[in-house]
């Protein structure tokens, strides 16, 4: 019997928005994902000494994240709070292996969009995560998979698969930045969930 197979899909989401739930969505349509849960960072570790980016705290990006899936409505995306819950850096291997142990008739694929596929060499032993998960590289139509990082494509070439989605063209560091540059409480972006904007609102989240 072919076991189910379950989405890893980790992140700051700081904040989570519609190009995160597109990425969800695509995954789960090329490869009839069973879930997809989505884990928000409890420390990341290569991004928690950036100079030009305090991270919000762990309560509110959870909440972001229960907000905008409570409002995308699809009943396979869920919320865990394994990594936030968890104290020290977070490292995705840690928890592709935890999640693996906790649905062992399940098959679990790592999620990622093509900036963190392109960092990987700078991950916590990224040749294991490859040799022991499946990665889903999200990315738009006619990306060269010659770019891929070459650790994946000396030592494990069926490792990184190229799922095509069109993805909304947004990063969380470009509504970041929009955030702290208007001079209203929050400008008109278009990609984030109601219920989200209002929480990044009434917090005064990057300003």
């Amino acid at each position: 019997m072919t076991p189910s197979l379950i989405g890893l899909f980790g992140g700051t989401f700081d904040p989570i928005h519609e190009g995160h739930l597109s990425s969800a969505e695509a995954a789960m349509k090329a490869h009839d994902l069973s879930r997809v849960i989505f884990v928000p960072a409890g420390d990341p570790y290569l991004k928690s000494d950036s100079p030009d980016w305090d991270i919000s705290p762990a309560e509110y990006r959870v909440e972001m994240v229960r907000l905008a899936l409570e409002h995308h409505g699809n009943s396979r995306f869920e919320l865990s709070e394994m990594e936030t819950q968890r104290e020290g850096p977070s490292y995705t291997l840690d928890t592709a292996r935890l999640l693996s142990v906790a649905n062992p008739q399940s098959e679990v694929v790592v999620i990622l969009g093509m900036d963190a596929v392109l960092g990987m060499p700078l991950w916590k032993d990224p040749t294991s995560l490859l040799s022991e998960f499946k990665i889903l590289a999200i990315t738009r139509p006619g990306f060269d998979k010659s770019e891929l990082p070459k650790l994946s494509l000396n030592n494990e070439p069926n490792a990184i698969e190229i799922v095509d989605a069109n993805t909304p063209d947004i990063s969380a560091s470009e509504i970041r930045k929009k955030i702290s540059n208007s001079d209203t409480d929050l400008p008109p972006l278009g990609m984030l969930c109601p219920a989200v904007e209002e929480l990044i609102r009434d917090q005064a989240l990057y300003k």
